[in-house]
C-alpha cells in the first residue's frame, strides 16, 4: 500500500484549525491605524472637556490661562446644579433597581421554560435599542398625554422612559448567564424537594449577582446620560443632562457646567468598567461553578 502523505502544516496566521483569519503585514498597519484614529475621534472631545474643566479662564479654548478649582467649588456650590444633579441620580438608582428587576423576571423564563412566541417576545423586549430616541420621546409623550395613561410630565414620566430604554440592556446580560447554568443543579434542587422559588434562590440566584450587579450598573448609566427622550418628558425639574443641554446656550454659564459634566464622564467609565469586570466574573463563576464534577 502506499503510504497516505501527512497533511500539510497549516501556516501560522492563515485559515486553518484554529479558525485565525490571515492578515498581511499592510493590512494590520492599516487596521491599527483605524483603530487609533478611531479611539482619538472618539475620546479627545472627552479629554480636551476634562482639560477645560481646570483652565482658570472663562473661554474654553487654549492655550490655558492657569489651572484651577474654582469652576468645581462654583458648580457644587450652585443650588440649581445641584439639584438638577440630584434628580439625575434619583431617576437613575430608581431606572437600576427597576429595571434590573424587571429584566430578571424577564429573562429567567425566557432563558429556561417553554414560552410561546419566545422569539417575538424577545424582539419586543430588543426593539428599543433600534427605535430612534426620537421617536421613542414623541411616542412616550403622545402616550402620556393624549393615550390612556394621563402620565404627568417630569420626573415620573422621564423614569418610565428610562426604564424601558435601559431594559433590553438588562436582558442582552442577565439571559445569556442564566440560560449558561447547568439545568442538573436545578433537577437536582427539585429531587430534593426544593420549590421552584426556593431552588431559584438558593440555587441560580448566586450564580447570577454579577450579572445582576452589572445589569444594574449599566441601567444607571444609561439613565444618567440620556438627554433626547427626558427631553420630551421633563417639566420644571429637570435632569443635569437637560439642564446642561440648556445652559450650553449661555456662554457665562458654561464653564461652571462643564465640571459636573467632567465628573459625570469620569463616574460613566468607572460604572461601565465595572460592570465589565463584573459581567467577566458571572461568566467564569458560571463556567466553573454550573458544571458538576469539576
Amino acid at each position: 500500500m502506499s503510504a497516505v502523505p501527512a497533511p500539510r502544516p497549516t501556516p501560522q496566521g492563515k485559515r486553518g484549525g484554529g479558525g485565525s483569519v490571515a492578515f498581511s503585514r499592510g493590512g494590520k498597519r492599516a487596521l491599527t491605524t483605524f483603530f487609533v484614529a478611531f479611539l482619538i475621534f472618539l475620546y479627545v472631545p472627552t479629554v480636551l472637556l476634562i482639560v477645560f474643566s481646570f483652565n482658570d479662564s472663562t473661554v474654553a479654548a487654549f492655550p490655558l490661562a492657569g489651572l484651577t478649582l474654582k469652576w468645581y467649588r462654583a458648580a457644587f456650590s450652585d443650588h440649581e446644579i445641584r439639584a438638577a444633579l440630584m434628580n439625575s441620580l434619583k431617576v437613575a438608582s430608581a431606572c437600576g433597581v427597576i429595571a434590573t428587576v424587571l429584566g430578571v423576571m424577564v429573562s429567567f423564563p425566557l432563558a429556561r421554560r417553554k414560552v410561546w412566541f419566545r422569539a417575538g417576545i424577545s424582539a419586543l423586549l430588543l426593539l428599543p435599542l433600534v427605535v430612534p430616541t426620537v421617536v421613542l420621546g414623541v411616542a412616550l409623550l403622545i402616550l402620556f398625554q393624549r393615550g390612556f395613561l394621563h402620565v404627568p410630565l417630569g420626573l415620573g414620566a422621564v423614569l418610565i422612559a428610562h426604564v424601558i430604554i435601559a431594559l433590553p440592556f438588562c436582558v442582552l446580560l442577565i439571559m445569556p448567564r442564566i440560560a449558561s447554568i447547568d439545568k442538573r443543579l436545578e433537577e437536582a434542587a427539585y429531587d430534593l424537594g426544593a420549590s421552584g422559588f426556593t431552588t431559584f434562590r438558593r440555587v441560580i440566584l448566586p450564580l447570577i449577582i454579577p450579572a445582576i450587579l452589572s445589569a444594574f450598573l449599566i441601567a444607571f448609566v444609561v439613565s444618567i446620560d440620556e438627554v433626547v427622550v427626558a427631553s420630551f418628558l421633563t417639566s420644571d425639574a429637570v435632569t443635569y443632562p437637560i439642564y446642561l443641554y440648556s445652559g450650553l446656550k449661555f456662554p457665562e454659564k458654561t464653564q461652571t457646567l462643564i465640571p459636573i459634566a467632567t465628573v459625570m464622564i469620569v463616574l460613566s467609565f468607572f460604572l461601565a468598567f465595572l460592570a465589565e469586570g463584573l459581567r467577566r466574573v458571572g461568566e467564569r463563576r458560571v463556567g466553573i461553578e454550573s458544571k458538576p464534577g469539576q
